[in-house]
C-alpha cells in the first residue's frame, strides 16, 4: 500500500510540482488517523457481549441526539440485557434486567460524576471550563462533603422561612389571576430556591441578578450540544455561548464570595461557612454551580409535571389539597388569619419530610413517567463481571430506567399517572428488588436528594393551596389530555406536542 502511496505521490508531484512529497505524505497520513478515529473497525469486544455494528461516530451522534430512541432499538433489536457500543475510541456497555440492574447500583467502581462527563461536558470552574474528566476523585469526595455539610437537616430547618418567603415573592408577581408556562416560572423559582440554599443572602435577595444567573445557566446547558460534545475543539455558536455563560456565571459568584470575605460580621449562609473553612474562591463557587447543576432542572422538570399531571387528575389533586390542608391544620402554628405563605414557614422540616404520603407518591409516580434517561456511570473496577462477562475498565456503563419505570413487567400500567400502583394494597414498587430508580439506589443514592424532595414539596403546597388552575394551549383552550414528555430530551423533558400552559386564579 506504501509503495503505491509513494508511486501515486510521484505522479502527482510531477504534474503538480509545488506540493513537495513530504507534506503529501503527512498529509495522507493524517487522514488516514482522523479516519481511523471517527471510522475505526469494530474492533474486539469480550466473546459473550452482543456489540452493536455500524461506524462508530453514527453511533456516537445518533446517541447524544436521541438516547432514550436510540437504546431503545438497539435493545428491541439485540434482544438481551447487555450489549455494547462504541462511540468514536470510547466502549459503552448498556445493562437491562435486574441482573444488571442490581450490578449497576451495586458496584463501588462505577464512578457517577466521571459518567456524566458524557452527558454533561465541562462544568464551569476557576480557570473558567474545567472538564469533568481532569476533576479527580478526591474533588468530588470534596464536593460531596461540602454538600452534606450544608445541606445538614439542621440548616435546611432553619432555611425553611427563607425558601417558603421566596416561593411566595415569586407566586405574588403572577397576581391573583393568569396564564403561565410551568417551565418558564418554576424554573425561576428553583433557581432562586438553589441560591438561596448555596451562595449568600445579598445574592438571594438580588432578584434581578437572580434571574440573569437563570439565564446563564440555561444558555450554559443549551449550549451543550453532540457538536459540542463530539467536537470539543471546533469554534462553533454553542462553544462560544458556552465559554461566555461559564465566564459570566463565575464571574458573579466570585464577585459576591469577594463580599462576604470584606463583610465584617460574618453569618452562617453557606458562603459564610466554606470561608470559615478556608476555601478558595474557585472551591466556592464550584460548590454554588454543583448545586445548580445536580438540583434546578431535575427539581424543576419533576414540579412541572407534577403539576400537569394533578392538573390532569382532579382525584388525586384534591387528596394532595387535603393533605396540604392538614398539614397546616396539624403542624402549624401560625394564626389562621395570617397569609397563607406564613402558615407554611413554621412547619418543621421533619413534618415536611414524614407527614406528606401522597406528595411522595406522586413525586416517584413523576420520576417513573418523565426520568427515563441512561443512569450513566464510568467503571474503575480492575473485576467487574455481570453472569460471567468482563467489563472492561474505563468503560462507560449505562442502565436503562425505562426498564424498570415503564416496564409491564414491574408496573400494570406504566404510561398513565395512577399513585395507586404506589399504595396500598398494590404496592408494585415493592414487589421485586430495585423497581424505583428515581434517586439512585444501594451504593449510588443521590446525595441532596431530602433537599429536592422538600423543595417540590414547598412548591406543590403554596401552588395548590394558593391557586386553582386549568391545562390550556397556546390558545386558551382546555387541553383534553396532559401533553407527552419527550423522552429524548436529555435536560429538560419537555412536552413532545402541543404546548401547555397553567391558566391560574386565586383561590
Amino acid at each position: 500500500m506504501l509503495n503505491a502511496l509513494r508511486s501515486k505521490a510521484m505522479c502527482l508531484e510531477s504534474q503538480l510540482p509545488g506540493i513537495p512529497l513530504l507534506i503529501f505524505l503527512a498529509a495522507v497520513y493524517s487522514l488516514l488517523r482522523i479516519l481511523k478515529l471517527y471510522f475505526p473497525p469494530p474492533g474486539n469486544y469480550p466473546k459473550r457481549i452482543p456489540q452493536l455494528r455500524g461506524f462508530s461516530i453514527i453511533n456516537a451522534v445518533s446517541f447524544l441526539n436521541k438516547r432514550y430512541s436510540f437504546l431503545q432499538l438497539n435493545q428491541e433489536m439485540i434482544g438481551q440485557d447487555l450489549y455494547m457500543f462504541k462511540a468514536f475510541q470510547q466502549k459503552a456497555v448498556v445493562l437491562s434486567g435486574e441482573q444488571g440492574r442490581r450490578a449497576f447500583f451495586g458496584e463501588k467502581g462505577l464512578h457517577f460524576e466521571l459518567g456524566q462527563q458524557s452527558q454533561n461536558g465541562p462544568v464551569p470552574g476557576g480557570d473558567v471550563i474545567r472538564k469533568l474528566d481532569e476533576m479527580d476523585i478526591q474533588l468530588v469526595s470534596i464536593m460531596n462533603k461540602q454538600l452534606l455539610k450544608i445541606f445538614h437537616k439542621d440548616r435546611l430547618a432553619n432555611a425553611i422561612p427563607i425558601l417558603v418567603h421566596n416561593i411566595n415573592r415569586h407566586m405574588e408577581a403572577w397576581g391573583t389571576a393568569g396564564k403561565m408556562d410551568p417551565f418558564k416560572d418554576i424554573y425561576s423559582i428553583v433557581v432562586q430556591m438553589a441560591i438561596c440554599l448555596s451562595t449568600c443572602e445579598e445574592l438571594a435577595s438580588n432578584l434581578r441578578t437572580v434571574q440573569h444567573l437563570g439565564n446563564l445557566y440555561l444558555q450554559q446547558v443549551t449550549s451543550i450540544t453532540p457538536m459540542t460534545l463530539l467536537f470539543p475543539w471546533f469554534p462553533c455558536s454553542a462553544k462560544k455561548q458556552k465559554e461566555r455563560s461559564a465566564k459570566g456565571l463565575y464571574n458573579i459568584l466570585s464577585h459576591y464570595v469577594d463580599l462576604r470575605r470584606e463583610a465584617k460580621t460574618p453569618n452562617l449562609n453557606p458562603f459564610d461557612v466554606l470561608i470559615a473553612d478556608s476555601d478558595t474562591n474557585t472551591a466556592i463557587v464550584r460548590f454554588a454551580l454543583f448545586v445548580m447543576i445536580v438540583g434546578v432542572f431535575n427539581t424543576t422538570m419533576i414540579s412541572c409535571w407534577a403539576l400537569i399531571y394533578l392538573g390532569g387528575n382532579n382525584e388525586w389533586r384534591n387528596k394532595v389539597v387535603a393533605e396540604v390542608q392538614n398539614l397546616i391544620a396539624t403542624y402549624s402554628n401560625a394564626s389562621r388569619s395570617k397569609p397563607i405563605y406564613q402558615c407554611f414557614s413554621t412547619i418543621l422540616l421533619s413534618a415536611w419530610e414524614e407527614n406528606m404520603p401522597i406528595a411522595d407518591v406522586v413525586i416517584r409516580e413523576t420520576i417513573c413517567l418523565i426520568k427515563n434517561g441512561p443512569a450513566l456511570r464510568y467503571n474503575l473496577a480492575d473485576n467487574f463481571q455481570i453472569g460471567g462477562n468482563m467489563i472492561d475498565k474505563d468503560t462507560f456503563v449505562l442502565y436503562r430506567r425505562e426498564d424498570v419505570h415503564l416496564n409491564v413487567m414491574c408496573y400494570s400500567d406504566p404510561l398513565t399517572f395512577d399513585l395507586s400502583q404506589f399504595c396500598a394494597p398494590r404496592e408494585e414498587d415493592k414487589q421485586g428488588n430495585l423497581l424505583f430508580l428515581g434517586w439512585g439506589a444501594s451504593h449510588h443514592i443521590c446525595t441532596g436528594t431530602k433537599t429536592a424532595k422538600l423543595k417540590i414539596k414547598m412548591l406543590l403546597a403554596l401552588m395548590l393551596s394558593s391557586y386553582e388552575y386549568q391545562l390550556v394551549d397556546g390558545s386558551s383552550k382546555p387541553l383534553k389530555e396532559p401533553p407527552q414528555p419527550n423522552r429524548d430530551d436529555t435536560y429538560e423533558s419537555r412536552r413532545i406536542c402541543e404546548p401547555c400552559f397553567f391558566q391560574y386564579r386565586n383561590v
